[in-house]
């Protein structure tokens, strides 16, 4: 009896050992099992953008047993958290599409190999699951902010969706992957362009402390490249306003010129300059008949004195010649 119990207790120590290597572990659940692999897929998710489906990168595969148990070494993640996809596929590729349709045939989580993830049997393929990742239970609860969102109708207001879940994004998710799932979801519905044009310094800054972070750079890299573009579009955009600008700061410069030398030429129409009381009588004795030497002999002035009056008069009533003012008294 004393043996029966010493064997027990080492297949439950040896049972735990192993159990406390598993990354992953868990049970599927599968109504046809005709249909569907007797093997579950394990991969690596990358966020790309304008996609609402992942890249993945294939990791490991393993067996089902009899009753649906699964499990993935911690060996087989890194020490930082990543997004990772646990798949079943059917086993005709005629079926794929069908089944793929109607079963959700996978599911997303994150993990690092210092944490577990278990599935618990259910009605689901993957039913629920248990895990310790402190990132992946705050995706949870992003999960359950967007479940309202799933089934978007004709009324759905991009506008408020993209502010309920920015503001969620920036206020209420602490961990950086998973505010980078969130803004990938703005992506997924064509928003994530229009917000980053409109608020650059927050997502730049959001950039920026990815950059400064442990994260993969894999992991934002889709991010980065699209701000990229961005930001160089608003440079370029500023760059055109700034020609334009300029050019029409030029044209209204060039216009004011133009008006104030106009304003001067019609100033100096309207408003001639006075004659002075020499200049007048100078001009009465011109229009009366009399010569440059008379007018200087009757003023008892030079006749050098008189031209300088005549040509001074010729300017200020901007005529040239005595005809022109006889005609202009």
């Amino acid at each position: 009896m004393r043996t029966k119990n010493y064997i027990l207790i080492i297949l439950l120590f040896f049972y735990a050992t192993i159990r406390s290597q598993d990354g992953v572990s868990g049970y599927v659940h599968i109504e046809d099992p005709e249909k569907w692999e007797q093997k579950v897929y394990l991969s690596q998710i990358q966020l790309e953008e304008n996609t609402n489906t992942y890249n993945t990168t294939a990791i490991a595969s393993t067996l089902l047993t009899e009753d649906g148990f699964f499990a993935f070494n911690k060996n087989l993640f890194t020490s930082k958290d990543h997004i990772y996809k646990v798949q079943l596929n059917p086993i005709s590729g005629e079926e794929k599409n069908k089944l793929s349709n109607k079963i959700k045939n996978f599911q997303l989580f994150i993990l690092s190999k210092k944490d577990t993830v278990h599935f618990t049997k259910g009605e689901r393929m993957f039913g629920e699951y248990t895990t310790n990742n402190t990132a992946d239970l705050e995706w949870q609860k992003l999960k359950k902010f967007e479940a309202k969102y799933e089934n978007l109708t004709d009324d759905f207001d991009p506008k408020q969706y993209l502010i309920e879940t920015k503001g969620y994004v920036k206020d209420s998710l602490q961990i950086l992957l998973v505010k980078l799932i969130g803004i990938k979801k703005l992506d997924d519905q064509n928003l994530l362009e229009k917000d980053a044009k409109a608020n650059p310094e927050y997502y730049l800054s959001f950039l920026k402390e990815l950059k400064s972070s442990e994260l993969d750079p894999s992991t934002y890299a889709y991010l980065e490249n699209k701000l990229n573009f961005i930001t160089q579009e608003i440079v370029n955009h500023k760059y055109k306003v700034s020609l334009w600008v300029n050019g029409a700061a030029s044209l209204v410069i060039i216009l004011l010129i133009g008006f104030i030398l106009k304003s001067r030429r019609t100033i100096k129409v309207l408003a001639p300059t006075p004659l002075s009381k020499q200049e007048k009588a100078v001009k009465n004795l011109i229009i009366s008949g009399k010569s440059n030497k008379e007018i200087a002999n009757e003023l008892f002035i030079s006749l050098s004195t008189v031209k300088t009056h005549i040509t001074n008069i010729y300017s200020k009533l901007n005529i040239s010649s005595r005809q022109d003012l006889l005609l202009k008294k």
